[in-house]
């Protein structure tokens, strides 16, 4: 069974986990514009599988402060437009694009929205791409749905997201769980859930130990930044990433959290 959770609502992402002092925190161990798992470098990696070509419509749902579309955009010039229900992730993102050179302006928009409530005309996108923000989304089903709709025929879609481990849960798991609003399947029952929504050739890819790597190498690089990050935040706000990015690695290390990387076709 998965953990259901209450899906998270703008004010809640807001105010908490994507407050603007969150987002920018997060970016100083992601990478400047980045707010997923192992910004840029997993980026390139996943990128290459998707044969994106000029010209493309993409789709980035959970688009965070624009990293990854600012990304698709300059190195192959694809056209983005990147939803999030973070509206402090929009600013920065807008505020990002203005900054840009005049290539990637005009190839990338930005919105507000609730990817659950928005109304995207079918067989519109070559690719939608998501990268760990679907945890927060409980009905996974009708998401897929709507997404598969938006896909061109022979389209793509590519998610990384936070999964859970197939295995008996800590109480402490359950109530991180609860505690941040996500709703999490296992890797493989997160393909079927694919599959179901009408995808073919899905790929559903457990990895957890690639995961764990990359927080300890984030960790690795982070920590060299304490004085500097103080200075500029708190000790508090360090030890909160710290110590959360080390609950991490206990988490997937015991086999409560997993990630999963996603691949399939309309």
């Amino acid at each position: 069974m998965s953990t259901k959770a209450a899906p998270a609502s703008q004010e809640f992402l807001d105010q908490n986990q994507y407050s603007l002092k969150s987002i920018l925190r997060y970016e100083r161990i992601f990478g400047h514009t980045w707010v997923s798992t192992g910004g840029e470098t997993t980026t390139k990696d996943f990128l290459i599988k998707l044969d994106l070509r000029p010209g493309q419509r993409v789709l980035d749902a959970g688009c965070g402060t624009g990293g990854s579309a600012f990304f698709m955009a300059r190195y192959y010039g694809v056209s983005v437009h990147g939803v999030d229900l973070s509206t402090n992730m929009i600013n920065i993102a807008r505020d990002r694009l203005a900054r840009e050179d005049k290539e990637v302006r005009e190839k990338v928009t930005f919105e507000v929205a609730d990817i659950t409530k928005v109304h995207y005309d079918n067989n519109s996108y070559d690719v939608i791409y998501s990268r760990d923000t679907v945890l927060h989304i409980p009905d996974k089903e009708q998401l897929y749905r709507y997404i598969h709709a938006w896909l061109k025929p022979g389209g793509t879609l590519f998610i990384t997201d936070y999964c859970r481990g197939d295995r008996q849960h800590s109480q402490e798991f359950l109530d991180y769980v609860k505690q941040r609003g996500y709703d999490l399947r296992t890797v493989q029952g997160y393909g079927k859930v694919l599959e179901q929504a009408g995808f073919r050739e899905v790929q559903a890819v457990d990895l957890t130990k690639t995961f764990i790597s990359i927080l300890n190498n984030e960790l690795k690089y982070f920590e060299p930044t304490r004085q500097a990050f103080i200075q500029d935040y708190s000790e508090e706000d360090y030890n909160e990433i710290v110590e959360g990015w080390r609950a991490k690695v206990v988490r997937c290390t015991a086999g409560d959290q997993a990630w999963g990387m996603f691949l399939a076709r309309k």
